[in-house]
C-alpha cells in the first residue's frame, strides 16, 4: 500500500487535488451519466491500462470504482480493481459496493489507500466506525451521493435523506474525506452547482471532496475557492475538454496567485 504518510499532509492542506476516476462496468472502462447503464462513454477495454496512463500523465490520486459491484452487487469486476491496486504506484480510493468490514479490510491490506464507504455507511453510519475499527480512519472515505436528496445503491435508490445534515454524523469518526457527487450533473458536462458544494463545505468540518458535472478549467478555479481536499474528474478528460497537464498547471498557478 502507498505510505500516505507526509502525503496527508498536502492533501489535507491548502491544496486541491485534480483526482482522474477509472469507473469499472462489465470489466471495461466507462463513463455513465447521471449513473445510468448504457449511457455515456465506453472509454476502454482496459481499465488497468487507462489506470496506469493517468498515472504516467502525473495523476497524485486515482479514483477507482466498480460500477458492477456498486449497481449489480456482483463482484465479477473486484479482480480488475485489484489489478490496478497492484500495478500503479500512487495513492488509490476504491468504491462501489463496499458493504461488509471484511471488503473494506481486504482492499485496504490489498493496496487501497482510501475505501468508499456509500450505501451501507449511510443506511447504518456505525458501519463506518466498525471499518475505522480495522483499518484506520484516514481509509476512510464516505460517500455522500446526491439528487438534492441522497441516492443509494448505485444511485437507484431515492431517499429523503439531505446530504447537509447527514455528514455531520461522520464526523466522530474522523474520516479522511466526504465525497460528495451531484449525480444531477454527473456526466452531463453541464458544470458545477457551487452553492451546493459551498453548503456541504460550511456545514462539516470533514474535508470534501467534489464530484459532478466539471466541463472546464474554470469549473475547477470555481471550486479551488471553496475548500476542497480534491474534485475527481471523468467525463471532461475523456472528452478532452481540457487535459489533466492543464488543469493540474491552472490549479497551481491559481494557488501561487493566491
Amino acid at each position: 500500500m502507498f505510505n500516505l504518510m507526509g502525503f496527508e499532509e498536502k492533501v489535507w492542506g491548502n491544496f486541491l487535488y485534480i483526482i482522474p476516476s477509472v469507473d469499472i462496468l462489465n470489466m471495461k472502462c466507462v463513463k455513465l451519466v447521471q449513473g445510468k447503464p448504457g449511457t455515456g462513454l465506453n472509454v476502454s477495454s482496459d481499465p488497468i491500462k487507462v489506470a496506469k496512463m493517468w498515472e504516467e500523465k502525473g495523476a497524485k490520486i486515482l479514483h477507482v470504482v466498480d460500477l458492477d459491484a456498486a449497481i449489480y452487487d456482483s463482484k465479477k469486476s473486484r479482480k480488475i480493481v485489484r489489478e490496478i491496486l497492484r500495478k500503479v504506484n500512487i495513492p488509490v480510493e476504491v468504491g462501489g459496493g463496499i458493504r461488509s468490514v471484511e471488503e473494506a479490510v481486504s482492499l485496504v491490506e490489498d493496496g487501497a489507500s482510501w475505501v468508499i464507504l456509500g450505501t451501507k455507511a449511510i443506511e447504518n453510519p456505525d458501519f463506518v466506525g466498525r471499518v475505522v475499527e480495522k483499518t484506520d480512519s484516514k481509509n476512510v472515505i464516505v460517500a455522500l451521493d446526491s439528487r438534492k436528496k441522497v441516492v443509494l445503491r448505485g444511485w437507484k435508490t431515492e431517499t429523503e435523506i439531505s446530504p447537509f445534515d447527514f455528514a455531520k454524523r461522520f464526523e466522530a469518526y474522523n474520516i479522511a474525506s466526504i465525497l460528495f457527487t451531484d449525480v444531477e450533473v454527473e456526466g452531463t458536462l453541464k458544470g458545477v452547482n457551487l452553492e451546493n458544494v459551498s453548503r456541504l463545505v460550511n456545514s462539516t468540518s470533514i474535508p470534501i471532496t467534489y464530484s459532478g458535472g466539471i466541463s472546464s478549467i474554470q469549473d475547477i478555479l470555481k471550486l479551488l475557492n471553496v475548500g476542497l481536499r480534491g474534485v475527481v474528474v471523468g467525463r471532461a478528460l475523456y472528452d478532452g475538454c481540457f487535459s489533466l497537464e492543464e488543469a493540474m498547471e491552472a490549479v497551481r498557478g491559481a494557488e501561487r496567485k493566491g
